[in-house]
């Protein structure tokens, strides 16, 4: 196979991953395989396939000396970003780790090479590698400042603080999901999927440690962006709307939080249904909030549907995975 301009240009573009983030993995629904998500726009599960094909025939030339190491590099990287999407996580390490052998080849492209070991570390973290995960995204940062690629650090920041809270450790959380936050916004180039997440994250943090009118109004920016952005019944805004209304929910504002709370389940059921697991954690929480309201019987019902579903996932080793790693679930 050649590889042709197109391709190359593609190469170049660096297309946003979407692993990476909790509200990309909200919008596409990549933990299960169903689709992926580039400048806003959904791709099918099909489309992801004809990608992988694509990326995979162009890897068999992607050796040195056939070309470049840092071409060939990208090729890989990326194509361990495809993987990552697809939940083919064993093919996705794999895929990351030979594209940072072949990047660290002289003459060494500092933004490539943070970009894989960063797209590592992404992996780790969705695949509940902590420690690892750790690791991989202080070392991107550490090359990223010392190479004084500026506008790349946002996105460290932004994995880090994604890590930090799945830990809980809410000072590093708000250091570097503020650092993001104002970084995006600032950057009238930054993807509104960067920015959106970016609040996603430094508002569940904040509602942690009890800090709900900070929280409450960044939701409320991200909530009002989404719909701004990709439409009132779309899944980024209904799942914006969800934890928006959670929050109120939990500050004590049951009567703020219900409307919020049912419209995002309503949009998330008909965009991603129950069987995936994003909407399951929701789903589990939604019940619970029900069951505050005294809606036992309703409460139950959603209950019941849950634990069945999550039974019948569980017989799927792919989807099993997904169940236990799901960064959804650290926004609660």
């Amino acid at each position: 196979m050649s590889i042709g301009h197109d391709f190359r240009r593609r190469l170049s573009t660096r297309l946003t991953k979407i692993s990476i983030t909790l509200f990309q993995i909200a919008c596409s629904g990549v933990l299960s395989g169903m689709g992926l998500c580039v400048n806003a726009q959904i791709l099918t599960k099909e489309d992801l396939q004809k990608q992988i094909e694509i990326y995979e025939a162009a890897s068999l030339q992607a050796t040195i000396p056939r070309m470049p190491a840092i071409q060939a590099g990208q090729i890989w990287s990326h194509l361990g970003t495809l993987y990552q999407d697809a939940g083919m996580y064993g093919q996705s390490e794999r895929a990351f780790e030979h594209a940072i052998r072949l990047l660290t080849v002289a003459p060494v492209s500092n933004p490539d090479l943070a970009t894989a070991i960063d797209n590592l570390g992404t992996l780790y973290m969705e695949t509940g590698h902590v420690k690892e995960a750790e690791h991989a995204e202080s070392k991107a940062l550490k090359i990223r400042e010392e190479s004084d690629l500026e506008s790349e650090l946002p996105r460290s920041w932004y994995h880090l603080a994604t890590l930090y809270l799945r830990e809980h450790r809410s000072a590093k959380v708000n250091e570097f999901a503020e650092q993001a936050a104002n970084a995006f916004f600032a950057d009238r180039n930054a993807a509104p999927e960067d920015k959106i997440g970016s609040l996603l994250v430094l508002a569940s943090s904040l509602r942690q440690t009890g800090k709900y009118p900070e929280a409450i109004a960044r939701l409320q920016s991200a909530f009002q962006m989404a719909k701004e952005t990709y439409g009132a019944d779309t899944l980024p805004t209904g799942f914006s709307a969800f934890i928006l209304g959670y929050t109120y929910w939990k500050s004590g504002d049951l009567s703020s939080a219900g409307e919020l709370m049912q419209r995002g389940t309503e949009i998330m059921g008909k965009e991603l249904g129950w069987n995936h697991p994003a909407y399951l954690m929701v789903m589990t929480q939604y019940a619970r909030f029900l069951r505050d309201e005294h809606r036992q019987d309703v409460a139950q019902m959603i209950e019941k549907q849950v634990k069945s579903m999550r039974a019948q996932l569980r017989s799927n080793p792919a989807y099993d995975q997904a169940l236990e790693t799901t960064n959804v679930a650290v926004l609660f």
